[in-house]
């Protein structure tokens, strides 16, 4: 069947963001459960505004999807530091980006931007919390609320603390800056049960991806973003997380805008 009769839906996302290049993903990985949005026809491309899917679905029917299975993501505790452990929602088990499966020697994903002493569990549940619904809300993604950590995918968030030095909450007074919750639910969501990021992983701080600019079937998008799909017209990122001006530490990290890579 053509997929003529489909419609395009443009999500306002940037790619130079990589929580909003994770939310992607993720939105692509759910259009592609859903029988009514027709997956085997539809198509998605990045495109000058944003991530275009061409799908039977209309953008309040992703975003109610959307918005089911992130509050039913879980995070379930290993043993050992805070970072050990593994996602689930209903029958679907992730993984956990926050370790590196590298082959050349990476001891650390990059993926691992929190303090230790931030708990997984925690900060998804308060993000889970504060998540208001779509159909109540008419900028379902661009909804924010303070008080709660950020995943440090998303680089609008934290970037002025880094850059004096500091961290939003460095002096203890939970006095955050706004965090997406849309957003860090969709991009941990999609790092966790959607992609494979440790493939992205170029060192321990640096992780590289691609927009593909020309439709692409559904089922090929964690292998485009990737870039694991040779003479795929595309553009190509690389970014490195950032740490506190007065040290590299371990907490506190965070990816700043994405950089064009040859």
């Amino acid at each position: 069947m053509s997929n003529d009769s489909l419609s395009e839906l443009l999500l306002p996302l940037d790619e130079r963001n990589l929580a909003h290049v994770l939310c992607a993903v993720a939105f692509v990985a759910l259009a592609s459960r859903i029988s009514d949005a027709r997956p085997f026809e539809s198509t998605c491309w990045w495109g000058e505004r944003g991530l275009v899917l061409k799908t039977a679905l209309r953008q309040a029917a992703l975003f109610e999807a959307a918005d089911t299975f992130l509050r039913d993501v879980r995070w379930i505790q290993g043993i050992g530091t805070a970072e050990q452990g593994i996602f689930t929602s209903g029958n679907d088990l992730g993984s956990n980006p926050f370790i590196s499966l590298a082959e050349n020697g990476q001891e650390k994903s990059p993926f691992k931007t929190f303090s230790g002493r931030v708990k997984p569990k925690d900060l998804l549940e308060k993000q889970q919390t504060s998540l208001t619904q779509p159909g109540t809300t008419d900028s379902w993604l661009l909804q924010t609320t303070l008080g709660i950590s950020s995943w440090g995918f998303d680089c609008r968030v934290g970037s002025h603390a880094y850059d004096l030095g500091f961290s939003s909450d460095g002096e203890g007074s939970d006095d955050l800056d706004p965090i997406y919750q849309a957003v860090e639910l969709l991009s941990i969501t999609a790092a966790s049960f959607f992609a494979a990021v440790q493939g992205w992983q170029v060192d321990e701080n640096t992780v590289g991806y691609s927009a593909w600019t020309r439709p692409i079937s559904l089922s090929l998008v964690s292998c485009a973003v990737a870039g694991r799909l040779n003479g795929l017209a595309s553009r190509r990122y690389r970014v490195t997380n950032r740490g506190a001006a007065y040290g590299k530490g371990a907490a506190y990290r965070f990816f700043p805008e994405s950089a064009p890579h040859s």
